[in-house]
């Protein structure tokens, strides 16, 4: 999974006055997936980078998201 650009993830969030229980909200995603995603404890996947995208349109993928990958420590555990 790949690694989200926490900095610039919660920046685009303040930057618009959402916490980060709205963000989630926005994405479509739990603010447990979403807050596991910005620390880095597991990596983002697709409904993630996706609900990023589709909430900040003018923002660049290389801009969210990390290049390099991240092993999903919760992976399995559900």
């Amino acid at each position: 999974m790949l690694r989200l650009r926490s900095e610039a993830v919660i920046a685009l969030t303040n930057h618009r006055g959402w916490s980060q229980n709205e963000l989630a909200r926005r994405m479509g995603v739990s603010k447990s997936a979403l807050s596991r995603a910005l620390s880095g404890k597991s990596g983002a996947g697709r409904k993630i980078i996706g609900g990023l995208l589709r909430i900040f349109p003018g923002e660049p993928l290389e801009s969210l998201v990390a290049k390099e990958k991240v092993e999903d420590k919760y992976a399995g555990s559900y």
